[in-house]
């Protein structure tokens, strides 16, 4: 009775599968109601919105607006619901059970949303729901921070596609109450609006300030109440399982990582990782073309990998990320830049280049390499009590690392290199002819001469990075090999180098963008670099061209402390600093040494570092690969060493003391700087921040 009953119902035939058949990645009928539902006893239905990934959001032709007293607001542009399955690739527990349970003959749901690891049933819940801590302000107001943030992140920090993001916002700000399903839409917009209030906050300048007087809105108390409906709600996010959850995590990682609470923003990275993880973005695409959806995905991951790497050594912890599979970028509409616009302004040497993509996949290499390094070092046995044995390996990871980020820098286009710009007054020139273009096309240029100054900035800060664990050794210079001598000098210099490129970048042009606290936190750790010098190498040219290092970072932080706190505090640490290490310098030059009076030459341990000029050290790199037999005399950083290197000292004459008790003195300089400055976690042994206590 039970079949015939079921035979005589109407079946529709429809030729895709049935919402409960595609979530649960069963086999469905081309009829409706199907065989595993009318089994199950479910109802069911088949989502009539067409599969095809025109854009990120699924958007309806004409976006209708509902004021805020519309008892039910339509349904936001969203994902799709089936996003997730297409990238999907391991087998797991949820997989087998449904396996032996034979769910999709049998039509059964005995292990739906029961096993660890199913996907269930989230965000089905319909009721509206509003902001608890403050209404979403005024159209234009929200507009206006939208547009605050393309200008001042979106450059920097990769993790939106712009079209689709405009798109998905526009409804958002328009309505006062929203379905259970566009938890994540809202959230990402006043995600967005967050990172746009810290960047125009210090900014008098910004146009939008009057906006906000206009409605008697303090930006510092919408900030606050922005991240507390966050935080509300961010759990209910990441249990979505959407693209949206990765974002808003990211973004609030970022957030806290410089303005608010490093231990927030190693919580919150954590979470964007397993995030996801969840939705396979570690897998590639398997679609023949590029959507918008796979194209922000891929910018997603990238971000992933940046932020792993900057968090592991920023707090001195173990990667996260397995792997790291740099995802080219394929559709970068919003990236876009017209290659005549440099032409016409004199830039004819430019390499064809038509987006701004480069910069980001650059970035995520260079990221992907300091992983890779620190991994390395992280593998070390040190606990073989050889120190000998010790010692070269960490000087071969050294050198290995630094191969590493010399063939990186070669494959930089010139637009891209910061030196380019530099040279023979080019960015002046350009700078004077941009005032006569639009201003979407000045920001183009504008953008890439920044792109190209946060690249020459991370790439010297990898360099230290590479350096510093060989610098933080202490060696006995009477027992050690030449070999041993060489090597941790070759590291001072390169480092030296990295930190007074640095020190002469000209960061003042990026305080009104959200890149400036990551830009103080490079100069601070150079102007670290650039007191060891005078200390291990008194009186001599690299010396004071090391303090010369210092003074620019110092000044330019102060002129940077209204913008951004860490300038603030790097200008203050730095200053007392200088003054330690200026009296540390006569000390250890006054110094009785059983050789008296050395020559001044005895105290260098290359003519490459302490004798060249200021333009030779700013120069940063030579772009001619050495040759096999070169490698041992050949700096990948700085070019060709002198040929008398050999014949001078590997030590500073009468001088013993070695960058190691340097750094040592930084912690009796700082106390606890870590905790003070970013609040950290007390005593880690491999923490950037606790210098010298790296030292056994």
């Amino acid at each position: 009775m039970q079949k015939a009953s079921r035979r005589s119902t109407p079946r529709s035939r429809i030729s895709k599968a049935c919402d409960r058949c595609r979530r649960q990645k069963l086999k469905c009928d081309s009829v409706r109601p199907c065989v595993l539902c009318t089994r199950a006893g479910h109802k069911c239905e088949t989502t009539t919105v067409s599969r095809r990934r025109v854009s990120e959001y699924q958007t309806p032709a004409t976006p209708t607006t509902v004021s805020a007293e519309s008892e039910t607001p339509p349904v936001l542009p969203r994902r799709a619901a089936e996003d997730h399955q297409q990238y999907a690739t391991a087998t797991s527990a949820i997989g087998f059970a449904r396996q032996v349970y034979n769910e999709e003959e049998t039509g059964r749901t005995l292990t739906e949303a029961t096993v660890p690891g199913d996907v269930g049933m989230a965000g089905t819940d319909n009721s509206l729901w509003g902001l608890k801590e403050t209404p979403m302000p005024p159209e234009t107001v929200m507009l206006a921070l939208i547009d605050a943030y393309f200008d001042r992140m979106q450059w920097f920090i990769l993790v939106l596609h712009e079209p689709s993001f405009r798109e998905m916002a526009l409804p958002v700000i328009s309505q006062q109450q929203w379905k259970r399903q566009d938890l994540g839409a809202v959230m990402t917009v006043l995600a967005v609006a967050v990172i746009s209030l810290q960047s125009v906050i210090p900014d008098t300048h910004w146009p939008g300030h009057n906006l906000l007087r206009r409605y008697s809105i303090d930006a510092e108390d919408l900030l606050n109440k922005f991240l507390t409906e966050i935080r509300s709600r961010v759990l209910d996010i990441l249990e979505d399982r959407r693209l949206e959850g990765v974002q808003v995590c990211l973004l609030l990682c970022c957030y806290y990582m410089f303005h608010s609470s490093p231990n927030m923003a190693w919580t919150t990275c954590g979470m964007a990782f397993r995030a996801a993880y969840a939705l396979n973005l570690q897998e590639t695409s398997t679609l023949s073309q590029p959507s918008v959806d796979s194209e922000t995905r891929s910018r997603c991951w990238n971000q992933i990998i940046i932020s792993d790497t900057f968090c592991s050594i920023l707090y001195g912890r173990p990667a996260a990320l397995p792997s790291a599979n740099v995802r080219h970028l394929q559709l970068v509409d919003d990236l876009s830049i017209d290659h005549s616009l440099l032409e016409n302004l004199s830039v004819f040497d430019s390499d064809g280049l038509t987006s701004r993509a480069p910069f980001h996949i650059l970035k995520t290499d260079v990221y992907a390499i300091a992983r890779e390094i620190l991994i390395r070092f992280r593998r070390l046995d040190l606990t073989s009590g050889v120190e000998e044995q010790n010692l070269e390996a960490i000087i071969r990871i050294t050198e290995e690392s630094n191969a590493l980020l010399a063939d990186w820098w070669k494959a930089v286009p010139k637009l891209y290199d910061f030196e380019y710009w530099k040279a023979n007054g080019r960015w002046d020139m350009v700078e004077g002819q941009l005032h006569t273009l639009p201003p979407e096309a000045r920001q183009q240029v504008e953008t890439i001469y920044l792109q190209a100054a946060v690249l020459q900035l991370t790439y010297d800060g990898m360099v230290i990075q590479a350096n510093r664990p060989l610098l933080e050794r202490r060696i006995n210079r009477l027992t050690s090999s030449r070999a041993i001598m060489d090597a941790m000098h070759r590291a001072l210099d390169r480092a030296t180098a990295a930190a007074l490129r640095i020190s002469r970048v000209p960061v003042h042009k990026l305080k009104n963008h959200f890149a400036i606290a990551v830009v103080s936190m490079q100069q601070f750790t150079a102007g670290v670099i650039l007191c060891i010098p005078p200390t291990v190498k008194p009186l001599t040219a690299t010396a004071h061209e090391a303090k010369d290092g210092v003074v620019r970072i110092i000044r330019a932080s102060r002129g940077l402390k209204s913008h951004d706190r860490i300038a603030r505090q790097t200008e203050q640490l730095l200053t007392e600093l200088l003054k330690v290490t200026t009296q540390r310098e006569i000390t250890h030059a006054l110094a009785d040494n059983l050789d008296t009076n050395p020559p001044p030459d005895s105290r260098l341990t290359s003519s490459v570092v302490a004798g060249a000029s200021n333009e030779s050290l700013s120069a940063g790199r030579s772009r001619t690969a050495p040759g096999a037999a070169a490698q041992a005399v050949v700096d990948p950083v700085q070019g060709t060493w002198d040929a008398e290197f050999h014949t001078l000292p590997a030590v500073m004459g009468p001088y013993d003391f070695l960058p190691a008790q340097a750094f040592q003195q930084l912690d009796d300089a700082f106390g606890a700087f870590g905790e003070s400055m970013f609040n950290l976690v007390p005593d880690d042994q491999n923490s950037t921040w606790n210098w010298g206590r790296t030292i056994p």
